[in-house]
């Protein structure tokens, strides 16, 4: 009786979770997200081929192959002078030197982009990741929600095992699926931020490939087995 009442008070406390991530996810696809997409479809409207002149005192394009430092310090007026962040070399700072005259597009008070030559390289102010880092953070809450309900489903149908913690492992294909497609969550919400992309349907395309995958492997364990006890 006491080991059932406990089961019960975890698969309340599951699905009070489940709830909240729930909430929490709504909230930030509705809010921040629809936000944040909105602005980028309003910088991505705007010209961002013209600059403010400006010239380059000190630069840094280095990688190691783990990460790297990119960023140009240039001279100019208030609203562009001082050191500008950049995620990777790009098409402007691998072909700058010291002395080199460029320009600095300022969006809404931010150094969002640098041109030099015809080239244009967005920089870290840009508004362009934040769509895909808040829809990334969503769907893993709402991901989230969908593994904690369903471990407080096993719980309250009694096929856990006397070992609180086994709800979580050794867990049935269904419930891999769903830490899976958490997994694959964050993973493409990362990639997907260094990408500038914010298109649910590339989480939904990630999704597919795992299921895919994991259906696959599934099928070929299981035809092992078989043949192995056979």
């Amino acid at each position: 009786m006491g080991r059932t009442w406990d089961a019960g008070r975890r698969a309340r406390g599951l699905a009070a979770l489940a709830l909240l991530a729930f909430l929490g996810g709504a909230a930030v696809l509705a809010l921040p997200y629809r936000s944040s997409l909105a602005t980028v479809r309003s910088y991505e409207a705007a010209s961002q081929t013209r600059g403010i002149p400006a010239v380059v005192k000190e630069l840094e394009n280095y990688s190691n192959g783990r990460g790297g430092h990119y960023w140009v310090e240039v001279t100019g007026p208030p609203s562009v002078s001082g050191r500008i962040g950049l995620d990777d070399s790009g098409p402007v700072l691998s072909r700058l030197h010291k002395g080199d005259r460029i320009g600095v597009v300022v969006w809404h008070g931010h150094r969002t982009d640098i041109t030099f030559r015809g080239h244009v390289q967005q920089t870290t102010d840009s508004p362009t990741k934040y769509p895909a880092l808040y829809l990334g953070s969503g769907l893993t809450l709402l991901g989230g929600g969908v593994l904690a309900l369903y471990c407080a489903d096993r719980l309250r149908r009694g096929t856990h095992e006397s070992d609180e913690s086994s709800v979580f492992d050794d867990l049935p294909l269904t419930g891999r699926m769903i830490v899976g497609a958490c997994v694959v969550t964050v993973v493409a919400g990362l990639v997907t931020v260094d990408a500038h992309e914010s298109d649910p349907l590339d989480f939904v395309g990630t999704w597919i490939l795992f299921a895919l995958i994991g259906l696959a492997v599934w099928a070929v364990r299981r035809r092992i087995r078989k043949w192995w006890l056979d």
